[in-house]
């Protein structure tokens, strides 16, 4: 057995610490993960969204230990993802306020729009305004934290906040659904139907050898999850595609599609062949008539009991 790296040493040594950090986290991991999901859009860059948080957080142990003010667990996470999605949006160069406001124009009511038209807003909101402005209602609209703490999660004022949360409700009004349209779409990774096929139909009839043909000799396997990555084809079928794992057929595969994106759902099935539970969902990339990544979401349990709920089956336990 190969020997384990310095680097791997050190890793094994943070394993007590992270499942401290996780115990700290459990409260509020919920209520995080659907946040994210909220400010994101979408199930998909929501769960990137959370995990990038997570690790944010646990790699900034070291520097928020020698800061004196009080750290709120809950606040603090929130401010974490904020932060980092804010960053996210300007990389991306997304829409500001003063484009919308040529677009759309002014208005002065501030009166409080239902409940209702802000969860079924969200991704109007992102593709209108710009991310501070979808922060704060958010916070406030969705999630009810106060001005006062939404400011702290956000680094700014409660008079900042009650400002944005205005503007916010005002825009919200405009927004029409026939407008949807004008909304950015997000780059989604190539995905080639006819690879993606070919890839479930290897692995129901177990046939690893044509699967292996299938990855780039590079590919790369993503756990969703701690960003643990298997880096290249012989890898991958050591491991997690390893045929040992799947000796059983009661888990077979399928192409569907899931919010929007085309993914493969292994189900558990019964003798009938039909789903009784959900087992995995992995998004797959392709370049060159070859697999250049597989994701597996396996491991995000809010995200699978998300997937299972639109699926309609049970996640497997």
């Amino acid at each position: 057995m190969t020997e384990p790296t310095p680097l791997q040493m050190l890793g094994r040594d943070t394993r007590p610490m992270f499942d401290r950090f996780w115990g700290i986290i459990a409260p509020y991991q919920r209520d995080l993960w659907n946040y994210c999901r909220k400010i994101a859009g979408n199930t998909w860059d929501g769960e990137d969204l959370y995990q990038d948080t997570i690790m944010k957080m646990f790699t900034s142990l070291s520097s928020i230990s020698i800061q004196s003010q009080v750290l709120h667990p809950k606040s603090y996470f929130f401010r974490v993802a904020t932060n980092h999605w804010i960053d996210s949006c300007r990389k991306r160069q997304k829409h500001t306020a003063e484009e919308y406001v040529e677009e759309y124009g002014e208005e002065s009511s501030d009166a409080r729009p239902e409940a209702f038209e802000v969860y079924e807003s969200i991704e109007h909101l992102l593709g209108y305004l710009p991310p501070k402005q979808v922060v704060a209602i958010v916070l406030v609209e969705a999630f009810d934290f106060t001005a006062n703490e939404a400011a702290d999660i956000m680094g700014t004022t409660e008079g900042a906040v009650n400002a944005l949360v205005f503007r916010g409700r005002r825009n919200l009004r405009k927004m029409r659904r026939s407008e949807s349209e004008h909304i950015e779409k997000k780059h989604v990774p190539a995905c080639d139907a006819v690879i993606v096929q070919k890839y479930v139909e290897y692995f129901n009839a177990r046939d690893f050898h044509g699967l292996a043909g299938l990855l780039a000799e590079h590919s790369v396997f993503s756990f969703v999850t701690q960003a643990s990555k298997e880096y290249g084809r012989d890898t991958i079928i050591n491991a997690s595609h390893n045929p040992a794992h799947y000796e059983n057929e009661d888990i077979q595969a399928v192409v569907t599609m899931l919010w929007d994106r085309t993914v493969v759902i292994f189900y558990r099935v019964g003798e009938d062949a039909k789903p009784l539970a959900l087992n995995e969902v992995l998004t797959i990339e392709t370049e060159y008539e070859h697999i250049v990544e597989i994701k597996g979401y396996y491991y995000c349990p809010e995200f699978m009991e998300a997937a299972a709920d639109e699926l309609g089956v049970p996640r497997d336990s």
